[in-house]
């Protein structure tokens, strides 16, 4: 089961049942031969066939015979439409076969019969899919309607067009208050006609690992197609950033077979260990593999029955101190679909039993991808969920004091698109990302893209980084390695001792540390523990990021460590200007639930923002918190509507105001965080509105 498939696949026709039917797995030779010879009869019932066991590409190769035959017929447009859709996600194209399908819709769709002439219902859900990922929102709610109102009820589509239009909603508030990011194709080096995705980024933005799904050279893996979509088995790459900033020829790595499916999770600080998705086992677990003699060795199963289990776990991410492992499965006891779980390391580096992250994080659709900063402090992962705006969209929370995650929020509109958005993997600050995405003018099915922001970035950290080289400018040897032991002299006990591998191919090391600590750091080597240079730091304690940087020269005959004193570099203050969060919150009389930008404390506080704008602040975000008490409502359909209509109301008026001002054009995203009703159960006693009252509120802060 390669990595990308997250859900099932949107069946061809949701109710039709063949258990009485039993067929041989053709070549395609011998659909060629069909298509050839066989009657209009014999290919409607293969194609149907062919659908029905997700044989996409065999199942094209028919239906396109049977437009040559009836062009104009309903239902084998809506064939070729599906197939365009499923292979390809060529949904502009699928858009023209749909339209002529819809034209003639039967309830009572005969996929086995040579004489049906019309559509189903589902033509009208895959129409609204197509336009809903043209991002085409208007004309994709009237056909999930449309399907919603033609199909039988007991249709397992009902429910995901329901889901749908809610995301249609999230969408069409999305265009409304775009983030400020630059989003860019990484270009033909890497993104071709193939499918390319799952990147992982280097902290230092230099290696970028990735899964693709193109040929090898020599033709080794041309009899290895997957029958279904006939695309190549997986392969790991890795690409390197030039001197010039452009990224050269990716290089596929030494463990990958022919034949077999290996995709890119995870890569450690140092890159000597690579984490991997491999599927040979059954339903698909984790993987790793470490680089040893200048390239990574054979994968092997990570060895953690807690991790790995019968069920299918498909992507994990090792937090950069190496003490967490976020992980993604679909095991019995999770919130529903696939959730991401966390598992601690021990003290023997085992991993602990794993916890569900919640419903902050998890929804009872699909989380995957998970992947988190290097200060702990913000967790990035997908989610095809109510909050997404179509498709999979990436979410971040943030890590709170009492060690739970705060609740999710989509990044979102152009971060996220009404396609799926995936495997996102940033740099050290986290101002620079890498992510899968299909978007408009792309090179295949999935591209990989460069995502550069002004909001996510790290703060209140501490960086450590420098090289190691040796006399000579040799590689440094494996056989003598150069660790990096580092002691905090005044960190709790879990942040006491830590050890940085230096990367072998060009002796970079870096890793996190806090703010306001004293560090000793020990530069020994690995094979005797000699330790060859000693030295102390306390890192500055009001800066919201820096760097202590340093270049050691190795002397390999004498066992020493030489820093040029010319080249230290304690605390580098990186310029970033640190603003004043703000906060805002309104109580509510019984049903009331609108405020006004230009009136009372709402009107101080929207100054407060546009001062700090004139000021240079380039972006600021304005989450919505809203609540609505137990008293019941006599306005409203219910006090969960109350809650949303108070959260809705005020991220359109504040959007409004920043957005009818040129000079504030993009720089202010309102997302509503929550929509909440709480406080004490009511017991007929309205009259006692304190006690209701602190539960009926708008709460604004800014990050």
């Amino acid at each position: 089961m390669p990595k990308y498939i997250i859900m099932k696949n949107i069946t061809f026709f949701c109710l039709l049942l063949i258990s009485t039917l039993s067929f041989a797995q053709l070549s395609n030779d011998d659909i060629n031969k069909l298509i050839q010879n066989g009657s209009e009869q014999q290919l409607l019932v293969e194609s149907s066939r062919l659908m029905q066991e997700d044989m996409f590409y065999q199942a094209e190769m028919v239906v396109d015979k049977l437009l040559t035959i009836k062009p104009e017929s309903s239902n084998y447009n809506y064939r070729k439409g599906f197939l365009l859709l499923e292979l390809k996600k060529d949904y502009s194209d699928a858009i023209l076969y749909f339209n002529k399908a819809i034209l003639k819709i039967d309830v009572n769709y005969d996929a086995y019969g040579a004489s049906e002439k019309s559509a189903p219902p589902d033509a009208y859900f895959h129409l609204a899919t197509c336009y809903h990922l043209d991002e085409n929102i208007e004309n994709a709610k009237i056909f999930y309607n449309k399907f919603i109102a033609t199909s039988r009820s007991g249709s397992e589509l009902v429910q995901v067009s329901k889901l749908r239009l809610i995301q249609c909603e999230n969408a069409i508030q999305a265009m409304a208050n775009k983030v400020d990011v630059q989003l860019k194709n990484v270009g033909n080096k890497i993104n071709n006609e193939f499918p390319n995705y799952s990147p992982v980024i280097s902290l230092d933005g230099s290696a970028l690992y990735f899964t693709s799904k193109k040929p090898w050279e020599n033709g080794e893996s041309e009899n290895s197609r997957d029958p279904f979509k006939y695309q190549y088995p997986e392969d790991v790459y890795v690409s390197y950033l030039s001197k010039d900033s452009i990224w050269m020829e990716p290089k596929r790595l030494d463990f990958c077979l022919p034949h077999r499916n290996e995709a890119t999770c995870a890569v450690s600080t140092d890159e000597r260990k690579l984490y991997l998705y491999q599927d040979s086992t059954g339903n698909g677990d984790i993987y790793y593999t470490d680089f040893y003699a200048s390239k990574f060795s054979e994968i092997k199963k990570l060895p953690s029955s807690k991790i790995n289990t019968e069920y299918w776990e498909s992507h994990c991410m090792v937090s950069h101190d190496r003490s967490r492992m976020f992980f993604t499965s679909n095991r019995p006891g999770g919130m529903g679909g696939t959730d991401i779980y966390m598992s601690l390391r021990n003290a023997d580096s085992s991993w602990s039993t794993p916890v569900n992250l919640g419903p902050r994080v998890n929804t009872i659709h699909d989380e995957d991808a998970p992947f988190v900063s290097v200060d702990n402090g913000m967790l990035y992962f997908s989610s095809n969920g109510e909050k997404s705006i179509g498709g999979f969209d990436i979410m971040v929370c943030d890590l709170l004091e009492n060690g739970t995650w705060s609740e999710s929020r989509n990044l979102g509109y152009p971060f996220n698109s009404t396609n799926d958005d995936i495997y996102y993997t940033t740099t050290l600050d986290g101002l620079r990302g890498y992510m899968t995405s299909w978007r408009e003018n792309g090179f295949g099915e999935k591209d990989i893209y460069e995502v550069k922001n002004n909001f996510l970035g790290v703060k209140s950290i501490a960086v450590f980084k420098g090289t190691i080289k040796t006399l000579d400018n040799s590689p440094l040897p494996e056989d003598f390695a150069v660790n990096i032991k580092l002691t905090c002299d005044d960190c709790e006990e879990a942040d006491k001792n830590r050890v940085i591998f230096p990367r072998l191919r060009d002796g970079m090391f870096m890793t996190g540390l806090k703010p306001c600590k004293t560090y000793t750091i020990a530069y020994y080597n690995a094979s005797d523990n000699l330790v060859m240079y000693e030295e102390t730091f306390t890192t500055e304690c009001n800066l919201d990021y820096q760097e202590i940087s340093r270049e050691l020269i190795l002397d390999v005959p004498n066992r020493a460590i030489i820093i040029p004193k010319d080249t230290i570099k304690d605390i580098i203050p990186i310029d970033v200007v640190s603003y004043k969060n703000l906060e805002f919150m309104f109580y509510f009389d019984y049903n009331k639930n609108k405020l006004y930008t230009d009136k009372g404390k709402l009107k101080d506080f929207v100054k407060e923002v546009e001062a700090q704008l004139k000021e240079g602040r380039p972006s600021i975000t304005i989450n919505v918190y809203s609540s609505a008490s137990h008293v019941p409502t006599k306005t409203y359909s219910s006090n969960e509507k109350l809650a949303t209509i108070r959260a809705e109301n005020m991220k359109y008026d504040i959007a409004t105001y920043f957005e009818s001002k040129p000079e504030f054009v993009g720089k202010v995203n309102v997302v509503i965080v929550s929509a909440i009703v709480d406080g004490p159960e009511y017991v007929n006693d309205s009259a006692k509105q304190k006690k209701y009252k602190p539960y009926q509120f708008i709460g604004l802060k800014t990050e």
